[in-house]
Protein backbone atom coordinates (compact mmCIF):
# COMPACT_ATOMS: atom_id res chain seq x y z
CA UNK A 1 0.00 0.00 0.00
CA UNK A 2 1.39 3.46 -0.86
CA UNK A 3 1.64 5.50 2.06
CA UNK A 4 3.27 8.57 0.52
CA UNK A 5 2.20 11.19 -2.78
CA UNK A 6 4.67 10.40 -5.35
CA UNK A 7 4.47 12.79 -8.59
CA UNK A 8 6.65 10.24 -10.71
CA UNK A 9 3.27 8.02 -10.41
CA UNK A 10 0.73 10.80 -11.93
CA UNK A 11 0.02 12.37 -15.54
CA UNK A 12 2.28 14.81 -15.24
CA UNK A 13 1.00 17.88 -17.76
CA UNK A 14 3.72 20.60 -19.36
CA UNK A 15 1.96 22.72 -17.45
CA UNK A 16 -1.17 23.69 -15.48
CA UNK A 17 -1.88 26.76 -17.12
CA UNK A 18 -2.65 28.74 -14.10
CA UNK A 19 -4.85 25.93 -12.50
CA UNK A 20 -3.78 26.59 -8.65
CA UNK A 21 -6.65 24.21 -7.94
CA UNK A 22 -5.57 21.33 -9.39
CA UNK A 23 -1.74 22.28 -8.36
CA UNK A 24 -2.49 22.38 -4.44
CA UNK A 25 -4.82 18.77 -4.53
CA UNK A 26 -2.82 17.08 -7.36
CA UNK A 27 0.68 18.58 -7.42
CA UNK A 28 1.71 19.63 -3.75
CA UNK A 29 5.55 18.59 -3.92
CA UNK A 30 5.88 20.68 -6.91
CA UNK A 31 4.16 23.35 -5.46
CA UNK A 32 6.65 23.15 -2.16
CA UNK A 33 9.33 23.13 -4.37
CA UNK A 34 8.11 26.55 -5.90
CA UNK A 35 7.54 27.75 -2.39
CA UNK A 36 11.10 26.77 -0.90
CA UNK A 37 12.98 29.15 -4.23
CA UNK A 38 14.97 31.35 -2.46
CA UNK A 39 14.43 35.04 -2.23
CA UNK A 40 15.86 38.38 -1.43
CA UNK A 41 14.79 39.21 0.54
CA UNK A 42 12.51 36.39 1.85
CA UNK A 43 8.88 38.09 2.37
CA UNK A 44 8.22 36.16 5.77
CA UNK A 45 11.23 37.51 7.39
CA UNK A 46 9.99 40.82 5.80
CA UNK A 47 6.69 40.33 7.80
CA UNK A 48 8.44 39.00 10.56
CA UNK A 49 11.32 42.55 11.33
CA UNK A 50 8.24 44.29 10.69
CA UNK A 51 5.52 42.64 13.05
CA UNK A 52 6.76 41.15 16.64
CA UNK A 53 5.99 37.14 16.67
CA UNK A 54 7.80 36.51 19.82
CA UNK A 55 5.91 34.46 22.25
CA UNK A 56 2.37 34.49 20.36
CA UNK A 57 -0.11 32.37 19.37
CA UNK A 58 -0.29 32.33 15.80
CA UNK A 59 -3.44 30.91 13.23
CA UNK A 60 -1.73 30.15 10.17
CA UNK A 61 -4.15 30.48 7.05
CA UNK A 62 -4.01 28.26 4.46
CA UNK A 63 -1.15 26.95 5.63
CA UNK A 64 0.06 24.69 2.04
CA UNK A 65 2.30 22.78 2.63
CA UNK A 66 3.59 24.30 6.31
CA UNK A 67 6.38 26.39 5.13
CA UNK A 68 5.13 29.85 6.72
CA UNK A 69 3.73 27.57 10.27
CA UNK A 70 7.48 26.32 10.45
CA UNK A 71 9.02 29.92 9.96
CA UNK A 72 6.60 31.60 12.48
CA UNK A 73 7.00 28.71 14.85
CA UNK A 74 10.97 29.35 15.31
CA UNK A 75 9.77 32.20 17.84
CA UNK A 76 6.14 31.74 18.36
CA UNK A 77 4.41 30.11 21.48
CA UNK A 78 2.57 28.21 19.30
CA UNK A 79 1.09 27.81 15.63
CA UNK A 80 -1.79 26.33 14.46
CA UNK A 81 -2.30 25.65 10.32
CA UNK A 82 -5.21 25.86 8.65
CA UNK A 83 -5.36 23.71 5.25
CA UNK A 84 -8.41 22.53 3.44
CA UNK A 85 -6.38 20.77 1.05
CA UNK A 86 -5.65 17.12 2.53
CA UNK A 87 -2.48 16.66 -0.01
CA UNK A 88 -0.75 19.64 1.38
CA UNK A 89 -2.13 19.16 4.98
CA UNK A 90 -0.78 15.60 4.57
CA UNK A 91 3.04 17.03 3.52
CA UNK A 92 3.04 19.39 5.98
CA UNK A 93 2.39 16.92 9.28
CA UNK A 94 5.31 14.55 7.58
CA UNK A 95 7.11 17.44 7.53
CA UNK A 96 6.34 18.65 11.13
CA UNK A 97 7.05 14.87 12.45
CA UNK A 98 10.23 14.80 10.62
CA UNK A 99 11.86 17.99 12.22
CA UNK A 100 10.26 16.94 15.58
CA UNK A 101 8.30 20.38 15.96
CA UNK A 102 6.17 20.50 19.55
CA UNK A 103 4.28 23.87 19.04
CA UNK A 104 2.72 23.42 15.49
CA UNK A 105 -0.80 21.41 15.00
CA UNK A 106 -2.17 21.18 11.43
CA UNK A 107 -6.10 21.24 11.39
CA UNK A 108 -8.47 20.68 8.80
CA UNK A 109 -10.35 23.88 7.70
CA UNK A 110 -11.19 26.22 5.67
CA UNK A 111 -10.53 30.60 5.83
CA UNK A 112 -14.11 31.25 5.28
CA UNK A 113 -14.84 29.76 7.99
CA UNK A 114 -11.86 28.57 10.59
CA UNK A 115 -11.73 26.20 13.02
CA UNK A 116 -10.47 28.25 16.13
CA UNK A 117 -12.99 29.91 19.04
CA UNK A 118 -13.49 33.78 19.77
CA UNK A 119 -10.37 35.65 21.00
CA UNK A 120 -8.15 32.67 21.15
CA UNK A 121 -4.86 33.73 18.85
CA UNK A 122 -2.63 36.92 18.92
CA UNK A 123 -2.15 36.96 15.25
CA UNK A 124 -3.85 35.54 12.38
CA UNK A 125 -1.79 35.19 9.10
CA UNK A 126 -2.22 34.36 5.29
CA UNK A 127 0.45 33.89 3.28
CA UNK A 128 -0.66 34.16 -0.22
CA UNK A 129 -3.83 33.06 0.89
CA UNK A 130 -5.77 32.19 -2.03
CA UNK A 131 -9.81 31.99 -1.57
CA UNK A 132 -12.21 31.72 -4.90
CA UNK A 133 -14.54 33.17 -5.33
CA UNK A 134 -12.87 36.54 -4.37
CA UNK A 135 -15.94 37.89 -2.81
CA UNK A 136 -15.06 35.09 0.17
CA UNK A 137 -12.43 37.60 1.43
CA UNK A 138 -14.73 38.97 3.01
CA UNK A 139 -15.55 35.56 5.12
CA UNK A 140 -12.04 35.40 6.35
CA UNK A 141 -11.72 38.78 7.39
CA UNK A 142 -14.14 38.37 9.41
CA UNK A 143 -13.43 35.12 10.56
CA UNK A 144 -9.89 36.38 11.31
CA UNK A 145 -11.30 39.02 13.50
CA UNK A 146 -13.74 37.00 15.35
CA UNK A 147 -11.14 34.57 16.76
CA UNK A 148 -7.97 36.98 17.38
CA UNK A 149 -7.95 38.98 20.67
CA UNK A 150 -8.30 42.57 21.41
CA UNK A 151 -4.91 44.29 19.99
CA UNK A 152 -4.29 41.63 18.16
CA UNK A 153 -2.80 41.32 14.33
CA UNK A 154 -4.54 40.05 11.21
CA UNK A 155 -1.48 40.01 8.76
CA UNK A 156 -1.34 38.94 4.93
CA UNK A 157 1.36 38.63 2.14
CA UNK A 158 -0.08 38.70 -1.36
CA UNK A 159 0.78 39.81 -4.89
CA UNK A 160 0.73 43.58 -5.28
CA UNK A 161 -2.13 44.47 -8.01
CA UNK A 162 -0.36 43.95 -11.58
CA UNK A 163 2.24 41.90 -10.42
CA UNK A 164 0.92 38.28 -11.04
CA UNK A 165 3.45 36.20 -11.82
CA UNK A 166 6.08 38.48 -11.52
CA UNK A 167 8.03 40.45 -13.76
CA UNK A 168 6.52 38.04 -16.06
CA UNK A 169 2.66 39.23 -16.06
CA UNK A 170 2.72 40.25 -19.54
CA UNK A 171 4.55 36.99 -20.75
CA UNK A 172 2.25 35.24 -19.27
CA UNK A 173 -1.06 37.14 -20.24
CA UNK A 174 -3.66 36.29 -17.69
CA UNK A 175 -5.52 39.69 -17.39
CA UNK A 176 -7.47 38.30 -14.07
CA UNK A 177 -8.14 41.18 -11.90
CA UNK A 178 -8.17 39.09 -8.39
CA UNK A 179 -5.38 40.82 -6.62
CA UNK A 180 -6.96 44.29 -7.47
CA UNK A 181 -10.38 42.96 -5.76
CA UNK A 182 -8.79 41.35 -2.74
CA UNK A 183 -7.48 44.69 -2.22
CA UNK A 184 -10.12 46.57 -2.63
CA UNK A 185 -12.61 44.44 0.02
CA UNK A 186 -9.75 44.29 2.30
CA UNK A 187 -8.37 48.21 2.26
CA UNK A 188 -11.55 49.78 1.30
CA UNK A 189 -13.93 47.39 3.20
CA UNK A 190 -12.52 46.15 5.99
CA UNK A 191 -9.81 49.21 6.66
CA UNK A 192 -6.60 47.12 6.52
CA UNK A 193 -3.44 48.97 5.94
CA UNK A 194 -0.65 47.88 3.07
CA UNK A 195 2.97 48.10 1.84
CA UNK A 196 4.93 46.88 -1.06
CA UNK A 197 8.42 45.04 -1.16
CA UNK A 198 10.31 44.09 -3.63
CA UNK A 199 12.06 40.43 -3.90
CA UNK A 200 14.01 38.80 -6.39
CA UNK A 201 13.62 34.55 -6.18
CA UNK A 202 17.15 32.50 -7.94
CA UNK A 203 16.07 29.44 -9.30
CA UNK A 204 19.78 28.37 -10.01
CA UNK A 205 18.87 26.60 -13.13
CA UNK A 206 16.38 26.93 -16.04
CA UNK A 207 15.19 23.01 -15.60
CA UNK A 208 13.96 23.93 -12.26
CA UNK A 209 12.02 27.31 -13.45
CA UNK A 210 10.63 25.71 -16.10
CA UNK A 211 9.26 22.16 -13.98
CA UNK A 212 8.09 24.73 -11.03
CA UNK A 213 7.20 28.35 -12.50
CA UNK A 214 6.83 27.52 -15.90
CA UNK A 215 5.06 24.35 -14.72
CA UNK A 216 2.51 26.62 -12.64
CA UNK A 217 2.28 29.58 -14.87
CA UNK A 218 1.83 28.00 -18.68
CA UNK A 219 3.61 27.81 -21.59
CA UNK A 220 4.02 31.41 -22.37
CA UNK A 221 5.81 31.22 -19.75
CA UNK A 222 7.95 28.41 -20.49
CA UNK A 223 8.76 29.84 -23.71
CA UNK A 224 9.81 32.91 -22.66
CA UNK A 225 12.37 31.10 -20.07
CA UNK A 226 13.59 28.96 -22.41
CA UNK A 227 14.32 31.70 -25.28
CA UNK A 228 15.94 33.94 -22.53
CA UNK A 229 17.89 31.43 -20.89
CA UNK A 230 16.16 33.22 -17.52
CA UNK A 231 16.85 31.65 -14.07
CA UNK A 232 15.56 34.55 -12.00
CA UNK A 233 11.97 36.23 -11.21
CA UNK A 234 11.72 39.50 -9.47
CA UNK A 235 8.52 40.09 -7.43
CA UNK A 236 6.71 42.43 -6.26
CA UNK A 237 4.25 41.54 -2.39
CA UNK A 238 2.19 43.40 -0.55
CA UNK A 239 1.70 43.31 3.38
CA UNK A 240 -1.94 43.87 4.15
CA UNK A 241 -2.37 43.97 8.03
CA UNK A 242 -4.71 45.35 10.62
CA UNK A 243 -5.09 45.51 14.25
CA UNK A 244 -8.17 44.16 15.78
CA UNK A 245 -10.34 46.77 18.18
CA UNK A 246 -12.63 45.30 20.25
Amino acid sequence: MRTQRDTSMKQMPLTIENRWDILYRDFPEIYDEFAAVPKDPEPLQVLMSRFDFHNKIVADIGAGSGASAFEFARIAKQVIGVEIEDAMRELAERERVRRGVSNIEFRQGDGRKIPLPDNSVDIVTGITLAIYPVEGYRDFAREAARITVNDGLILMIDITPGYYGGELVHVIGDESTVDARQNEILVKEFDFMYEDFDTNQEYGSLDKIVRTYGFIFGRNAIDHLRENNKTNILWRFRIHYKKIEK
